[in-house]
């Protein structure tokens, strides 16, 4: 059985916010894991980032940073975890 983070359909992007050092972007989230994400921005991003505050679709709000930042993607990772419950019921709910 698939859970959450291993699932390797691909899923509709989620809504977000992420708050860093360049000010507030909106975002499409993807491959949400516990650990995680892809971050899409409608413009570049400026570079990696020590510190972001992601809102995960009105829902979910995680601290963490961002990896690495190339053009309009960026991958971020948490401080600590989603669980996965609230993973899938946010996959569920971006699938409809």
């Amino acid at each position: 059985m698939a859970t959450a983070f291993s699932d390797p359909r691909e899923h509709p992007a989620l809504p977000g916010l992420c708050d860093g050092d360049s000010g507030t972007v909106s975002v499409a989230i993807s491959r949400l894991s516990a650990d995680g994400c892809m971050l899409e921005a409608n413009d570049d991003w400026a570079g990696a980032h020590d510190f972001v505050h992601l809102q995960i679709a009105g829902s979910i709000e995680m601290n963490g940073k961002l990896e690495w930042a190339q053009g309009r993607r960026a991958q971020m990772r948490f401080f600590g975890q989603v669980h996965p419950a609230a993973i899938a019921k946010l996959l569920e709910l971006a699938s409809r």
